[in-house]
């Protein structure tokens, strides 16, 4: 039995898992139990503000641990990264194959690069992460929270008039991942690259979570990890634990492997190598202190401690405790005047 939340994504992510499950032990049968999270009862503001961590996948968590399900299928980058803050006795089984990893501009105009928005354009968004690298490369665009499912924000850019009465976004950022997913891929045609906006820990990567205890779902679930893709998001949660930040900090991380015919190596065993990258942001973007390493799968972990001590000696954790408080606006600010002049000089695409 497989747990997940009630939404739409979060349906075809676990129906893909059931498939996958057939498909490795034709002989069980694979069932759902769909949960409704408390983040899907809250539509409005940050979810920071009314619980944050754990808010999608702890209910899910819940239904596991009480032998509702033996599976729960989740968004990793929704996962908390300290077991404190998540069900107890739950364990991460598996990491699936990555889906694309970064995030693609939605706006009415079919822009493709934030550059391109027009001076104060409002663009919308929930993540802090995203709200601040944007506000880095575009002072001048107005930053506003937008929550929602990817349909409600899809339409609240693309529709020329809300249901609700309430304005409409010039753009928003969404995730490439799930719109494939949704077979949305002609929203995908604009991606961002991951120099100008580094993803969250996690992004385009499920979670298969089960008891710790129940080792025969432990066992069927290892077939659907991927190493690589494992090796990363673990990689990826260890930053954010080690500078005391979680999903709803303006933190962005990225650990992927280095194809080998980029890497130096005088045995094979030598040539599996990853490139580390880290962007620690204040809220309004003006404080970005950002890493960027190579090293041997191997010695991952040990980079991680490295980076990770030398953005804390920079001021990484101090910037995160700061942002926390009020890192987008929970309302929609007047359009000005007269338009802001935009930011001088060449913005990353």
């Amino acid at each position: 039995m497989i747990a997940s939340r009630k939404s739409r994504l979060a349906r075809i992510q676990a129906e893909r898992v059931a498939a996958a499950l057939r498909k490795q032990h034709p002989h069980i049968d694979v069932l759902h139990h769909w949960v409704e999270s408390e983040g899907d009862q809250h539509s409005a503001g940050l979810l920071a503000h009314v619980g944050g961590k754990g808010l999608f996948t702890n209910a899910v968590d819940r239904a596991v641990k009480d032998g509702l399900a033996d599976v729960a299928v989740h968004s990793l980058k929704d996962l908390p990264v300290r077991r404190d803050e998540g069900v107890p006795g739950m364990q991460l089984a598996a990491v699936p194959k990555r889906a694309p990893v970064h995030d693609c501009l939605i706006s009415r105009d079919r822009l493709g690069r934030l550059k391109d928005l027009p001076p104060g354009a409002l663009l919308g968004t929930s993540s802090p992460r995203r709200a601040a690298q944007v506000r880095q490369q575009r002072p001048d665009l107005r930053v506003a929270v937008l929550r929602g499912n990817v349909d409600t924000r899809l339409n609240r850019v693309l529709a020329a008039s809300t249901e609700s009465g309430g304005e409409t976004f010039d753009a928003t950022i969404l995730a490439a991942a799930g719109l494939h997913r949704l077979g949305l891929a002609e929203h995908a045609e604009r991606p961002l690259s991951v120099e100008a906006v580094l993803p969250a820990a996690g992004q385009g990567a499920l979670a298969l979570c089960c008891r710790a205890v129940d080792h025969v779902t432990l066992q069927r679930c290892l077939p659907l990890n991927s190493s690589r893709a494992s090796t990363a998001v673990h990689a990826e949660r260890e930053v954010v634990g080690r500078l005391g930040a979680d999903c709803y900090s303006p933190i962005a991380v990225l650990a992927e492997q280095i194809p080998a015919e980029q890497t130096v190596a005088e045995r094979n065993a030598d040539s599996h190598w990853f490139r580390l990258r880290v962007r620690v942001m204040s809220a309004d973007g003006g404080t970005c202190l950002e890493a960027d390493e190579r090293c041997k799968t191997g010695d991952l972990p040990r980079l991680v401690k490295s980076v990770t001590r030398d953005l804390a000696d920079r001021g990484a954790v101090g910037l995160l405790a700061q942002a926390s408080a009020s890192p987008i606006p929970d309302t929609v600010p007047d359009r000005p005047a007269a338009r802001a002049t935009p930011a001088t000089g060449p913005a990353p695409h």
